[in-house]
């Protein structure tokens, strides 16, 4: 179900998401694969040490090279753990919200990529005068249509609720999908899936018995 949400937020044109579950509820592996079945490309930041908004926005010049210059449906997977700074949150906000980041691109670099839209400006905005500025909006919009931002937090991070109201465009301007717990027997299917085929000196009641225990055992520790 959740897959299917992600997927059709990857298919619709500026359609971004909140996901928004406890740790281990499946929101990257997910969006992960719902970009394989989209053809879109998922990126997602490398952290490092060094790493800063610097390194941050030369991540974004390739996702905007890919989603506004080729035009390419593009994935950007951002969670919480990488946060090393809120200015990323600011950033991303500006992203969601305008489609813009002031000083991304130098002038030339930015005149090089428009004209290369050219063509496909004179198409698809029929009427529209051929400035650098109209060139440039066409680039923003293409950007917005075929970039994807699916953000990964978790409601238990105390900071969730200040970075909320700090940075409104995180809720406001992406679609949330609540990711509850799981149910005791999709963590029962998931053990079954692990012990079932392998072999323990025991009875078939007794790895029965032993499936159903693992189950419920995560969904204690889950509830603790």
């Amino acid at each position: 179900k959740h897959m299917l949400r992600i997927n059709r937020l990857i298919e619709m044109p500026r359609g971004s998401g909140l996901l928004v579950g406890v740790g281990g509820s499946g929101k990257q592996s997910l969006t992960r694969l719902a970009a394989y079945i989209s053809k879109a490309m998922c990126f997602q930041i490398t952290l490092t040490k060094q790493y800063n908004r610097s390194s941050l926005l030369d991540d974004i010049r390739i996702l905007y090279k890919s989603a506004g210059h080729k035009r390419q449906p593009t994935v950007f997977l951002f969670t919480e753990s990488e946060i090393k700074d809120e200015v990323f949150l600011e950033t991303i906000n500006s992203i969601l919200s305008t489609g813009e980041v002031p000083g991304l691109f130098a002038k030339d670099e930015m005149m090089a990529m428009t004209a290369d839209l050219h063509n496909d400006f004179i198409r698809d905005r029929l009427g529209k005068e051929e400035t650098q500025a109209n060139l440039k909006q066409y680039f923003t919009d293409c950007v917005r249509d075929n970039l994807h931002i699916m953000l990964c937090m978790s409601p238990l991070n105390p900071k969730f609720p200040v970075r909320a109201r700090k940075f409104p465009g995180l809720v406001s301007s992406p679609t949330i999908d609540w990711f509850l717990p799981w149910p005791e027997e999709a963590l029962v299917s998931v053990s079954h899936g692990f012990i079932n085929d392998f072999p323990l000196d025991c009875s078939d009641n007794v790895k029965s018995s032993l499936i159903t225990h693992m189950g419920r055992v995560h969904k204690m520790v889950s509830d603790v």
